[in-house]
């Protein structure tokens, strides 16, 4: 038996997935290129995308670039982002981001 059956049926993995992701607030995201604190912080419907928990993107509108925040299993992260430098057509600077602070 493969390693996600064990967690249990694929309607009950998504339905876990919907839950741990529901509610949660946008990180703290800096630009990756310039540094600047994003305020605008989007949250991306991850449905469809097998493997990533959690994705955020912010506009910095210092240096016009696109700074993304995504969570999952590593090899899907790695493929997310491997498809966006395709779509991109350049090499994407990976960085790191904290949650935000609850209170």
């Amino acid at each position: 038996m493969g390693e996600a059956k064990a967690r249990g049926s694929t309607a009950d993995r998504v339905a876990g997935a919907l839950t741990r992701g529901a509610g949660r607030q946008a990180p703290v995201m800096h630009c990756n290129a310039c540094q600047a604190a994003l305020p605008d912080v989007s949250q991306l419907d991850t449905g469809a995308l097998q493997g990533i928990e959690l994705a955020f993107k912010a506009h910095c509108q210092a240096c016009d670039q696109d700074t993304w925040a995504v969570r999952g299993e590593s090899a899907a992260v790695r493929a997310f982002y491997a498809a966006l430098e395709k779509s991109v057509g350049q090499k994407v600077l990976l960085g790191t981001v904290k949650a935000r602070p609850q209170g």
